[in-house]
């Protein structure tokens, strides 16, 4: 044990000794596992931020919305409906509703109302749409209060006319003079605001939300708007079906349920069906080769330093030969020179990898404020780092190490 621990003490003397030489060759070391932490952290930062909002979307959900269906290529008719009065209908009907709950017991349906008609505020429009929603519609699609009082049965048994916002809404709300006491529009009717909200889909960041029987006794399903000159109608009796299934394993097979239920029963595509879950799994799957991309760009860096390394290590090789000669001559046998050249490698590419570390934690931090990005640096992403530092490290001074131990005593006590 104390041939080992005289070994492991000339090794650092040595590097010691020439400190420049030994700061330059951990540069290469110290770049490349930094790189390698960076990335990590930022890339699962980002991986988690990802995925926290697709699961407040609820795993357990699928959401069916209504949309206009585009006219196909090359006609000129419209593919939605349209009767003998020149009104369109498109979208999810109750008898859509009615044969997805049959098709699918265990599932709950909430519906949700669209309403469109414009918002404004002082004269001014307001970019937003507009649902009817039940309180339990919000409850499962993971909606947060922020402000105000939450959407109780009583809004709906009551049909009042109270209105949640979200956020972005809000803000718009405010540059046009809103103050809360007052009223807003939606269409001809006014509308008192009741707190704000904020949806889980970044897709719903500008919608008005108001209690379903409100949305039905004033609006119907029928709008009707002026168009160059004409008359416009259309009628969607549902905007958006939430179904929740008890588990995320009843997921993939009921959305296949509600794709062939509507296939029946629509001959244009005006309906989108989105699961939360399917957009998981392909996130996740990007996310795997996306991390595999960017420690590959990082471990070039890497071995760059361990490059470094070898031929720093190979240089000190050649200086000390009479040295090497002398200690063989002296009794040292060939493990001895070798472990202290493997030994002083290990150490600087150790050193590297903390330092690494540290500084790849710093530039994850860096990042994060500057750009309002999340970064995490895991346990895992440091032990990996240094671990593959170390093997570096082991394999780029390996080479020189068994040079210095192969010289011949005689040869090296000769040499110039």
């Amino acid at each position: 044990m104390t041939w080992l621990l005289e070994t492991i003490r000339d090794g650092l003397l040595n590097l010691m000794r020439h400190r420049l030489r030994s700061l330059l060759t951990l540069l290469g070391v110290v770049f490349g596992t930094g790189a390698v932490v960076a990335m990590l952290g930022i890339s699962e930062g980002a991986q988690r931020t990802v995925l926290q909002e697709i699961s407040s979307l609820g795993l357990q959900n699928i959401y069916v919305d209504s949309v206009e269906a585009a006219p196909a290529a090359g006609a000129g008719a419209e593919t939605t409906s349209q009767d003998n009065r020149g009104k369109l209908r498109y979208g999810l009907t109750w008898r859509d509703v009615a044969r997805i709950a049959e098709a699918c017991p265990k599932a709950v349906l909430e519906p949700a109302h669209f309403v469109d008609e414009r918002v404004t505020c002082n004269g001014r429009r307001i970019a937003a749409r507009t649902f009817g929603v039940e309180p339990a519609f919000l409850s499962h699609s993971g909606a947060r209060l922020l402000e105000g009082v939450p959407l109780t049965p009583s809004d709906v048994t009551e049909s009042t006319r109270s209105a949640w916002v979200t956020p972005e809404v809000y803000d718009s709300l405010r540059r046009a003079g809103f103050i809360d006491r007052e009223a807003f529009r939606i269409g001809p009717h006014e509308f008192r605001l009741a707190g704000v909200v904020r949806l889980a889909s970044p897709d719903d960041a500008s919608t008005v939300l108001i209690p379903y029987s409100t949305a039905q006794s004033l609006y119907g399903t029928t709008t009707r708007k002026r168009e160059a000159g004409r008359m416009e109608f259309k009628e969607v009796a549902i905007g958006r079906l939430l179904v929740r299934v008890p588990s995320e394993s009843d997921v993939a097979p009921t959305a296949a349920i509600i794709h062939r239920t509507l296939e029946v029963g629509h001959t244009v595509p005006d309906y989108r069906v989105s699961v939360p879950l399917e957009l998981l799994h392909s996130k996740q799957r990007t996310q795997r080769i996306l991390n595999a991309v960017l420690v590959s760009i990082a471990s070039i860096s890497l071995l760059v330093g361990g490059i470094g390394i070898m031929n720093i290590m190979l240089a000190i090789v050649t200086e000390r030969i009479p040295e090497i000669g002398l200690r063989r001559a002296v009794g040292a046998r060939k493990r001895d020179i070798l472990l202290q050249f493997l030994i002083e490698t290990v150490t600087l590419a150790t050193v590297g990898g903390v330092a690494g570390c540290a500084l790849g934690w710093i530039g994850v931090t860096t990042v994060a404020f500057w750009t309002g990005w999340s970064g995490v640096i895991t346990p895992l992403a440091l032990m990996l780092a240094v671990g593959v530092s170390w093997v570096v490290g082991v394999l780029f001074g390996l080479a020189p190490a068994v040079r210095a131990a192969q010289l011949d005593p005689v040869k090296a006590l000769r040499y110039e």
